[in-house]
């Protein structure tokens, strides 16, 4: 996931600058046209959407261009989002937001070409961002979200069995980061503190002006004394006592101070929480999560005053600023085209995988038992002995192991999708693999059993070449269950276990021909190969060596088959699929059969424990939410995201990982956070 940076800054500016001319500027153009006049801005432009239009220093302007134009310069700095049909474009709006609001947003939209962007409740975000750091919500169970942005806003979150849904919220415009601010400076200059100095609603009284006609008037309000207590409200999140500057005198401010200018600020906010908790009609015990996102959230004292007002603890996620906007990101994008499919037809590579993996694992095994022979009486003291393709019967047992796990998988992903909790699914679907894997052997030794009655030889040979060239595969396979049992969220956002877990098909194909060709040079069946070799013999130089061009052939498909599994990227694989084709090739001979069917069993066991460690590595390595108040889960792939907003600190960079490709998401905020 990628932050992306404005003039340097990881946010942009939420401010429009209108200038005489009704040019539309944002971000530092804006602040170079706003030095020879100022009373051009608009301060918060998405406040404005219940009006058709605006009145800024004599200059009547749609709202509508004034929010495309924030969209615009977001839009022109994340490529995901500007490459049609790259990614999905998601917005952060306020809870409280009806009809009139998303629909005026969405004309906004549709003049910079994202017509198709989803919006999403901020609240939901911030769920889907927890979640995504590793807390566990059952379905049920609710989340209270206290936003300390410019105003408040605290709303009760429930999952369901298909997310999550907003059971009440509550606006306290008064009580939020912009009243915390103009009560932080009447208490430093002694001068009784008005909420609503440039906290925007003296915009919105402003606005009544004209009211009628669908105009606003904007006004431009003084703000010096505003950012010197908001600097200050700032540092006592991290530090006890900080030194404001009160006009020429310097005077100490600490958390104390801070506490008693609040008080009243804060106390309205824990008053609007206890109404969200009432409103959504749920009790304490269904409220498992108390979180404070916002740029106001760090602040011991509303982490005290909520404590003690609701009786939890509550917690800060760590990038409390852009929480929502990084859980839009996270949220599952379930309108993709074909997403749904390939989760629902996954398992380890789906019908088609299973069915290949079968029938090539009973085809083998019909090679090697018509193609052997055997030597010596059936009925004498000296057991007799068989002449084979013992490396064909490996190559039988490990498809066997993965045509059952593939089946298994499948099936119980078809079978569990219904179940509503997430992580219940997912273990099922570890017992599925752990099945699947159980099944497999039992198969390998079946095979191992059936010859050794057909043949009527000693068991050794039969099971060392078929259940102990599988057992690794077993193996491998169910420390991949355990851990998907042990952690069974999946290793990205949305993301799907059968996906991850998806055997190639394209290495089941190469290896099963590889298998078979090899096989069929030295037992001389299936017979309808014949023609296949004599056009080959006639097309190249063939000598009297044991092994001919069709079976080296098939070493080059079980070469190449080594490689779709052990090189994960195209380019790369095919760079290297070539030559170790062609080494494979070149070095099989009569009694290098066997140690290639054991070196392919060798590296599907390598590939399922190094997709199990993989998923470990993404899940255990981070930090969980619940230990920590929140950690972000790594997006597989590359996500953009941008975040609208005058102040705040949005991180500028977020890690990502390895795993599969999401979707390119990118998601901006529309609300001013403090």
């Amino acid at each position: 996931m990628t932050v992306v940076r404005f003039d340097d800054l990881p946010w942009l500016d939420s401010r429009v600058y209108v200038g005489g001319d009704g040019i539309l500027s944002v971000g530092a153009v804006a602040q170079q046209r706003a030095s020879h006049r100022p009373r051009g801005w608009v301060s918060d432009p998405m406040a404005q959407l219940t009006h058709d239009a605006v009145d800024v220093d004599g200059v009547r302007i749609d709202t509508a261009d004034i929010v495309a134009a924030l969209l615009s310069a977001v839009r022109s700095r994340v490529p995901n989002a500007a490459a049609a049909g790259r990614g999905a474009v998601r917005i952060v709006v306020p809870a409280g937001w009806g009809p009139r609001r998303r629909t005026a947003l969405r004309a906004a939209l549709d003049r910079v070409g994202m017509a198709d962007a989803e919006l999403i409740a901020a609240p939901l975000a911030v769920a889907w961002h927890l979640t995504a750091g590793g807390v566990d919500i059952p379905v049920g169970r609710c989340v209270l979200v206290c936003d300390f942005g410019a105003g408040f806003a605290a709303s009760v979150v429930t999952r369901t069995p298909d997310g999550f849904e907003t059971l009440a919220t509550i606006h306290a415009q008064s009580v939020g980061g912009a009243a915390m601010d103009a009560a932080i400076a009447a208490a430093l200059t002694a001068v009784p503190a008005d909420p609503h100095v440039g906290s925007g609603a003296d915009m919105a009284a402003d606005s009544e002006v004209g009211a009628g006609s669908g105009s606003a008037v904007i006004g431009l309000p003084t703000a010096e004394a505003l950012d010197r207590a908001r600097l200050a409200k700032e540092a006592l999140s991290v530090a006890p006592v900080v030194q404001v500057q009160v006009g020429t005198v310097p005077a100490l401010f600490g958390v104390a101070d801070l506490r008693e200018a609040v008080g009243a600020v804060v106390a309205g906010a824990v008053d609007a929480a206890r109404q969200a908790v009432a409103a959504a009609d749920v009790t304490a015990e269904q409220v498992q999560w108390v979180v404070c996102v916002g740029g106001g959230a760090r602040l011991p004292v509303i982490a005290d005053a909520l404590t003690a007002g609701l009786g939890v603890r509550p917690v800060m996620v760590t990038h409390a600023e852009a929480a929502a906007v990084f859980g839009a990101v996270q949220a599952p994008v379930a309108t993709l085209p074909g997403e749904s499919a390939a989760v629902s037809a996954a398992g380890t590579g789906g019908a088609a995988g299973v069915v290949l993996a079968a029938v090539g694992s009973i085809g083998l095994f019909g090679q090697f038992v018509v193609g052997a022979e055997r030597y010596g009486p059936r009925q004498s003291i000296v057991p007799g002995m068989v002449l084979g393709h013992w490396g064909g019967l490996a190559f039988a047992a490990v498809l066997a192991v993965v045509a059952t796990v593939a089946g298994a998988s499948w099936l119980g992903t078809l079978r569990f999708e219904v179940v509503a909790d997430d992580r219940l699914r997912h273990r099922l679907y570890a017992v599925a693999l752990a099945g699947g894997a159980v099944l497999g052997a039992v198969v390998a030794a079946g095979y191992g059993v059936f010859g050794v009655g057909y043949f009527d030889v000693p068991a050794g040979p039969m099971l060392r070449w078929s259940v102990l060239a599988a057992l690794p595969v077993v193996v491998a396979v169910l420390v991949a269950a355990g851990v998907v049992w042990w952690r069974p969220d999946p290793p990205s956002p949305g993301g799907s276990w059968p996906v991850w877990f998806r055997f190639p098909v394209a290495a089941v194909a190469l290896v099963l021909a590889g298998a078979t060709l090899i096989g069929y040079d030295g037992t001389g069946s299936p017979l309808m190969l014949d023609e296949l070799r004599l056009w080959l013999e006639r097309h190249t130089s063939t000598s009297n060596e044991i092994i001919g061009v069709t079976g080296r052939l098939g070493g080059a498909f079980v070469g190449a088959a080594v490689a779709v599994l052990v090189i994960r990227r195209v380019w790369l694989r095919v760079a290297v699929m070539l030559p170790l084709a062609g080494l494979t090739a070149v070095s099989l001979t009569w009694r290098t059969t066997g140690l290639i069917a054991v070196g392919f069993a060798a590296v599907v066991t390598w590939w399922w424990l190094w997709r199990a460690v993989s998923a470990l590595a993404h899940t255990v390595l981070r930090p969980t939410a619940a230990s920590t108040g929140s950690a972000l889960r790594g997006l597989s792939g590359a996500a953009d995201v941008a975040s609208i907003g005058s102040r705040g600190a949005p991180p500028s960079i977020l890690g990502s990982g390895p795993g599969l490709q999401a979707p390119s998401v990118w998601s901006t905020t529309t609300d001013e956070r403090r």
